[in-house]
């Protein structure tokens, strides 16, 4: 078998589902994705049943747009009908319509909406790996009735894993979302709880000396300093762990991440840059010199996915080298450096085995933005080095507002 997972996506969220392919095969799980895995001449069609038939498990990124995609109904259909273990990925705050609805009303999902969403893809690796070890290699992942998957929820009720069936008909019959009587049930629910809770606070706050300043320890209002009394605290000292009921602050600042991220997209939409670079061939003793143009367009920040998507184009000598989509994952970003674009095209230059071919110098000169994440990179070209100083504190920020860690 020549892979294990098969991701079912809508070509909108392609960005996406390329993180979620790059995250399971860094793990070592074999996966499949169209269009990369279709064969130049094998028929789309064709590709898709051999794949979802030869998987052991169907990874769905379910948003808005695989929602409404017949093609996704298809696919998921066709998985339910091969006994195929689907895991849907859910990347938007939205309910399966009807007819994903019938296939994938009990399974068990895993929850993406809140930032990093590579904490996310750490969870789903994990939980695929689970699966593929407690079946028998080639054989699809049968999903245990009562396995339980972390950091996730339900689309019924049930809020567990059914059995993979072996034909849509003998397929548990999925329960709603949630139904008009379900939510008046809820609604009341919680206004008892609420009144309940007000009661409370005001017979156990409505005594004499209560009106003083909260006791060290207690939970505080997000966004208000902590209270403290001179002298009390202890070096070291670990501050009392809340009620588990109390609300807990967001490990990020959304306000600022959101500003930061649209600063990102304004300052990484740069356009076209036109510049000569000069390169000494030292093998052969002889200089010569390419015209080369670097294009990066439609730029999306998204600070729900901490994720920064783009496209870059590059010609070289009036031929174009590269067009292709890009993207980087803030948590997963090592170092942030701004240097001169020679310095970053030696580097390459060697990486790619010409460590001969050194360039001396761009006209004009420009700086190099490189965003690294391990052992990979994406760059930006400036003519402004003040510019690229400004988007290197702005990812900067936006890395440790999405819980990254910097090595500079």
């Amino acid at each position: 078998m020549a892979h294990d997972v098969f991701i079912s996506h809508s070509a909108k969220d392609k960005a996406t589902a390329d993180a979620v392919c790059a995250m399971l095969e860094s793990n070592g799980i074999r996966c499949w994705i169209a269009p990369r895995d279709v064969l130049a001449s094998m028929e789309w069609g064709e590709a898709i049943i051999d794949a979802i038939e030869q998987c052991r498990i169907m990874v769905l990124v379910f948003t808005a747009n695989a929602n409404a995609s017949p093609q996704i109904r298809r696919e998921v259909e066709r998985a339910v009908n091969r006994g195929v273990a689907i895991l849907p990925l859910r990347m938007e705050d939205v309910l399966p319509g009807k007819s994903l609805e019938y296939f994938i009303g009990n399974v068990h999902w895993l929850d993406a909406l809140s930032p990093p969403f590579e904490a996310h893809l750490t969870n789903l690796a994990g939980t695929i790996k689970i699966l593929l070890a407690r079946s028998a290699p080639g054989a699809p992942a049968t999903l245990p009735q009562e396995v339980r998957l972390p950091a996730s929820g339900g689309f019924g009720a049930a809020g567990r894993v059914p059995e993979a069936a072996g034909a849509h008909e003998k397929a548990p019959a999925p329960r709603p979302f949630w139904s008009a009587r379900a939510w008046t049930w809820a609604s009341g629910t919680v206004a008892a709880l609420l009144l309940a809770a007000v009661f409370i606070g005001v017979h156990f706050n409505s005594g004499p000396g209560n009106s003083g300043p909260a006791p060290l320890g207690s939970p505080q209002p997000i966004g208000a300093p902590p209270q403290s009394t001179p002298g009390t605290a202890e070096p070291g000292g670990a501050a009392p762990a809340p009620p588990a009921s109390s609300p807990q602050p967001a490990p990020y600042n959304s306000a600022s991440l959101r500003d930061t991220m649209k600063a990102i997209q304004k300052e990484l939409s740069i356009g076209s840059v036109s510049y000569t670079a000069f390169i000494q061939d030292k093998t052969a003793g002889s200089s010569f010199q390419n015209s080369v143009v670097r294009q990066v367009s439609k730029v999306v920040a998204d600070p729900a996915q901490c994720r920064v998507s783009y496209h870059w184009k590059i010609w070289r000598n009036g031929a174009v080298t590269a067009d292709k989509d890009a993207w980087f994952l803030l948590p997963a970003v090592t170092s942030v450096v701004v240097e001169p674009m020679s310095q970053l095209l030696n580097e390459e230059n060697a990486t790619q085995g010409h460590p001969n071919d050194v360039v001396t110098s761009t006209t004009p000169p420009l700086s190099a933005l490189v965003v690294r994440r391990a052992s990979i990179h994406n760059e930006f070209p400036f003519t402004d080095i003040d510019s690229a100083n400004r988007f290197a504190i702005d990812v900067k920020q936006a890395v440790k507002l999405c819980g990254g860690h910097l090595a500079n």
